[in-house]
């Protein structure tokens, strides 16, 4: 009886610690399991918010620091995230600067758009409201715009502009309003015309001789009414500056049957070299042996052999100033051509050539209308002046040469230059 309960009771003890050990290997297995599990765990919950650490250390320690440290696909460390930052503040910082430097260009052009219309309107201001004064023995009409002469009708050409060019017999520019009658003569005169349209171009001379109704005036500037005098002396009855090229304009427009001139430019002596220098000379054939120069030589003239060559006469020859106009004519053309050539490869040279001459001229050319003339050689390719010379007779007067137009070939260039002729 004894053994058998013992052998129960054995029995029964061994069936307990097998099922306490299985109790046990099954606990084990939740316990790794769960260390294992806690960081995905953690980690899924890291996602949505922050949650407070109370794992205590444990093997599995480097694969936590791993997934919490390591940023997460798609998203940027703080150094990522002020690097982009910086990147941002460049790309504004470029944008900003590429805005200010097309409103600069932008206001540039307009600015040019503005000067060019502005020259154009001041060049061609005088055009419309004019009434030209046609001889009686010729036809017209709309106040001498429209004409018919030798069998053909003519219109004004209102795309015309003229700059009257003055030399000036004084070494300085001075103003002096009580002194009228003695500030000076205009010794070289040159009207130049540009169509603005075609731009043919046109340099006419006018002897400094030539006798033309000119209105003379007080030594106190009071008007005393018109005389026939040389047309250079016209100058003298000013202030020597502005009043005086407005009273040359004056004689030279009524001699031109009152065509407008737009503009005037006078130029004194010692304009004569420094201009000429700053186009870099100019080169020149001599048409007569005078002074320094023989006939057929060409020389590029620099410094004072500008004004020695376009100022030397000979005060023994009734014809003196003819020739020297001639020298004249030579040295302009050559001045122009190189100061259109010179323009073509560098736009800013009618500026440039503005500012040197400046402190030797008087004028009412300003730097809208210079830029506009600017524009004007590159656009309508300027390669040449038609160079004219008012043809008439050189008289003996009682004390100085006196020079009479040709009235039939002053209209007739008057008429080449100044009109169109209406196709029928």
């Amino acid at each position: 009886m004894s053994k058998q309960t013992d052998d129960n009771f054995e029995q029964n003890n061994q069936s307990e610690a097998e099922e306490n050990s299985e109790q046990n290997a099954q606990f084990d297995n939740d316990v790794k399991f769960q260390d294992f599990a806690l960081p995905v765990e953690r980690h899924k919950k890291s996602k949505k918010k922050k949650v407070k650490n109370t794992h205590t250390a444990s093997a599995y320690d480097d694969l936590d620091d791993f997934v919490y440290k390591v940023p997460a696909k798609g998203r940027h460390s703080k150094h990522h995230r002020h690097h982009r930052t910086k990147m941002k503040r460049w790309k504004k910082a470029i944008i900003i600067l590429l805005i200010v430097l097309i409103i600069i260009i932008i206001s540039a052009i307009s600015a040019v758009m503005i000067a060019l219309n502005i020259g154009r309107g001041e060049l061609l201001d005088k055009n419309t409201d004019v009434v030209i004064n046609i001889p009686k023995d010729i036809v017209t009409y709309r106040d001498g715009k429209v004409i018919t002469y030798k069998g053909e009708d003519y219109k004004l050409n209102e795309n015309i502009t003229s700059i009257l060019f003055m030399g000036v017999d004084e070494r300085e520019f001075e103003k002096n309003d009580s002194n009228y009658g003695t500030n000076g003569n205009a010794d070289v005169l040159m009207l130049m015309t540009i169509d603005t349209e075609t731009g043919d171009s046109n340099l006419i001379s006018i002897p400094r001789d030539t006798m033309a109704d000119v209105n003379v005036y007080s030594t106190e500037g009071n008007y005393v009414g018109t005389e026939k005098k040389q047309i250079a002396l016209a100058y003298s009855y000013g202030n020597g500056k502005e009043t005086s090229c407005e009273n040359e304009v004056t004689a030279v427009r009524r001699l031109f049957y009152n065509i407008p001139i737009n503009s005037y430019l006078a130029l004194d002596l010692d304009s004569i070299s420094a201009v000429n220098d700053s186009i870099g000379g100019v080169e020149v054939t001599s048409p007569e042996t005078i002074g320094q120069f023989t006939e057929g030589e060409t020389v590029t003239l620099l410094g004072e052999m500008a004004e020695s060559f376009v100022r030397t006469r000979s005060h023994e020859e009734l014809d003196a100033n003819l020739k020297r106009m001639e020298r004249q004519k030579i040295y302009l053309s050559g001045f122009f051509n190189k100061f259109i050539e010179s323009t073509k490869s560098n736009i800013m040279t009618p500026v440039d050539l503005y500012n040197s001459a400046n402190p030797y001229m008087v004028t009412d050319i300003n730097i809208s209308k210079v830029t506009y003339f600017s524009s004007l050689l590159l656009q309508k390719n300027f390669t040449d002046f038609n160079l004219q010379t008012i043809e008439g007779e050189l008289k003996q007067g009682d004390i100085y040469a006196e020079y009479y137009v040709d009235k039939e070939k002053l209209f007739d260039l008057f008429i080449n230059i100044f009109y169109t002729q209406i196709s029928v």
